[in-house]
């Protein structure tokens, strides 16, 4: 991810596109437990949007 602001909508597609396995690094990466923390939470935020997108698609059984 690059150093630069975003607006709302653009994180959300920033994360999309961000594979989790690279949020997960940077969880284990981070030094301090203030961006672990940071850190966790998108990768948390970015789960959730993934499976919502799974649970809204018309091919999920209800």
């Amino acid at each position: 991810m690059n150093n630069k602001l975003y607006t709302a909508d653009e994180a959300v597609k920033v994360l999309e596109r961000t594979s989790l396995t690279d949020i997960d690094s940077k969880v284990r990466e981070a030094k301090t437990d203030e961006d672990k923390e940071r850190w966790n939470a998108l990768y948390n935020f970015a789960l959730q949007q993934r499976q919502r997108k799974i649970i809204n698609s018309k091919e999920f059984i209800r």
